[in-house]
C-alpha cells in the first residue's frame, strides 16, 4: 500500500488528541510522506517529486492531517474500503487520490465512491500524469494562500436574551438549523458561551466535542482549513460547539478574537448563543458581531430588562446599540402586551416575531431534534425559515434577492420588508 501526504508544514503536537508530526517550512512547501512496500514504486515517486520545486518528502511512520492523500489499493478491495471510508470520514485529508494495479472498472468505482476519490492513477505509473496531476494540486493551493481565492468573511450573529427563560438557546438552535437546511451552500457553526450551563448537547441529544476551551487553547495551530474536520457536525448540515460546561472556561478574550477571526475565514454564519451575561469575553464577542439579537417576550418585565441592557451596551460602547434587533419569542395575538406597546417603550421595532407552539418545542426537546425535523409544516417552522431567509440574502446581488426570497416567503408585506431591511444602497 502507498500512501503519499501533502501538507502545508505542520510540527509536532497534539490537538485534541490528534497526535502527528511534522515540520515548520518558512516558505509554502507541500509535504509527502510515502510509504511503500514496492522499492521501485518509491523510487519512481522520489525522482518524480526530486525534479519538482515547491515539495519535501519527509520519511515517517506517522501520517497526520494532509492536504491530498494518494492511496494504492490492493487486490483485496472488500478489506480497503473499509479503510477508504475511514479515512474520508477522519476529517485529516482534504482529498483523496488513489492509485491501483489494473482492477475490474465496477470495483475501482466501488472504491472511488468509498473514499470520496478525486482521480485514479492505474499501474504502471505514468510519471507524466503523475507530475501534471501534483503541478495542478500545487498551483491549486498556492492560488489559496496568496489570495487569489476569495477568503471567506463570515457573520457573526450574536442572540441574547434579555433574561432568562425567554428562550435564547431554542430560538439559536432552530435559527442555525434553518440557515443550514435553507442554503446548504452557506456553512454555519452554532456555539454556545453560556457556561456552566449550556443546554446545546442536551436539546440536541449529541455529545459534541470539543469546546470552546479546547480550540481556544489549541488556536494557534487550527486553522480554517482544519476547523471543519475538528468541529462536530449535526445531520442536519451545521456545526455545533458547545461551552466547557465549567464556570471558569479560561477563555481568554484575545483567545475568543483568535478563534472568531479563523471561523470567519472558514465558514459563513457563526451563531453566538452569549445568555444574558457581560464578561470580558462576551463583551469581545459582542464587538466582534455584525448583527445582535435581543431575544424578549412581550411582557413588562422584558420591557424594562431589555431597557437596562441597552442602557449597559451604551455604556460598554455605544456604536453596538446599532447592531441590535429586537426578536420578539412565543409571540401569540392576544398579549397582555402588544407589539405597538413593546415598541414604543423601546423607540425601536420589533425585528421579527416567532409564535408561540409550547407542543412542538416541547415535542423537539424531548426527541432531541430541531424544530423543523419534528414539525416541518407548522408556523413556528415557517417563521425560523422566513428568519433565515432575513440573514441569508444579505451579500446577495439586488437582483438576485427577490428570487431567493421568494422561495422563502410567501407573504407579500414580509417579503417587502426583508427586501428593504436587506437592501444597502450603491456606493457612490
Amino acid at each position: 500500500m502507498v500512501m503519499v501526504a501533502l501538507t502545508t508544514g505542520l510540527r509536532r503536537g497534539e490537538i485534541l488528541g490528534l497526535k502527528w508530526d511534522y515540520v515548520r517550512l518558512e516558505s509554502r512547501f507541500i509535504l509527502l510522506q510515502i510509504k511503500v512496500g514496492d522499492q521501485k514504486v518509491a523510487g519512481d515517486f522520489k525522482k518524480i517529486i526530486s525534479s519538482m520545486e515547491g515539495f519535501y518528502v519527509r520519511n515517517s511512520e506517522n501520517m497526520g492531517p494532509c492536504d491530498l492523500l494518494i492511496l494504492e489499493v490492493g487486490n483485496d478491495l472488500k478489506k480497503e474500503i473499509h479503510l477508504l471510508h475511514s479515512i474520508r470520514t477522519s476529517g485529516l485529508v482534504r482529498e483523496l487520490f488513489l492509485i491501483s494495479p489494473s482492477l475490474d472498472p465496477v470495483a475501482l468505482i466501488q472504491a472511488k465512491r468509498a473514499a470520496g476519490a478525486k482521480r485514479i492513477f492505474v499501474q504502471p505509473l505514468q510519471k507524466e500524469e503523475l507530475r501534471n496531476v501534483l503541478l495542478e494540486f500545487q498551483e491549486k493551493e498556492n492560488a489559496a494562500i496568496s489570495g487569489e481565492e476569495k477568503k471567506k468573511s463570515g457573520k457573526i450573529i450574536y442572540l441574547m436574551g434579555c433574561k432568562g427563560g425567554v428562550g435564547t438557546t431554542i430560538v439559536a438552535v432552530n435559527l442555525a438549523s434553518s440557515l443550514a437546511e435553507a442554503d446548504k451552500s452557506r456553512s454555519v457553526v452554532l456555539t454556545d458561551m453560556v457556561l456552566s450551563f449550556g443546554d446545546m448537547p442536551i436539546l440536541l441529544n449529541i455529545k459534541a466535542s470539543p469546546d470552546w476551551v479546547q480550540l481556544g487553547k489549541n488556536i494557534s495551530r487550527i486553522d480554517s482549513h482544519s476547523l471543519k474536520s475538528i468541529l462536530f457536525e449535526h445531520p442536519v448540515g451545521f456545526f455545533v460547539l458547545p461551552s466547557p460546561g465549567e464556570a471558569n472556561g479560561g477563555m481568554t478574550p484575545g483567545n475568543l478574537e483568535k478563534l472568531l477571526s479563523v471561523m470567519q475565514e472558514g465558514l459563513d454564519f457563526i451563531l453566538i448563543d452569549g445568555g444574558k451575561s457581560f464578561t470580558k469575553t462576551s463583551i469581545k464577542a459582542l464587538k466582534m458581531a455584525e448583527m445582535v439579537l435581543m431575544m424578549t417576550s412581550l411582557s413588562h418585565p422584558c420591557i424594562v430588562n431589555v431597557k437596562r441592557l441597552f442602557s449597559i451596551i451604551q455604556t460598554i460602547e455605544p456604536s453596538l446599540e446599532e447592531k441590535i434587533k429586537i426578536v420578539v419569542n412565543r409571540y401569540q395575538k392576544n398579549s397582555s402586551v402588544p407589539p405597538e406597546k413593546m415598541e414604543q417603550e423601546l423607540g425601536r421595532k420589533i425585528l421579527f416575531k416567532i409564535p408561540n407552539d409550547y407542543q412542538t418545542v416541547t415535542e423537539a426537546i424531548n426527541q432531541g431534534k430541531t424544530i423543523c425535523e419534528v414539525g416541518s409544516g407548522r408556523g413556528i417552522c415557517k417563521a425560523f425559515r422566513e428568519l433565515a431567509a432575513f440573514l441569508l440574502v444579505d451579500g446577495k446581488k439586488e437582483s438576485e434577492k427577490k428570487g431567493f426570497l421568494g422561495r422563502l416567503i410567501n407573504e407579500p408585506e414580509l417579503l417587502d420588508l426583508a427586501l428593504a431591511f436587506n437592501h444597502k444602497p450603491k456606493s457612490a
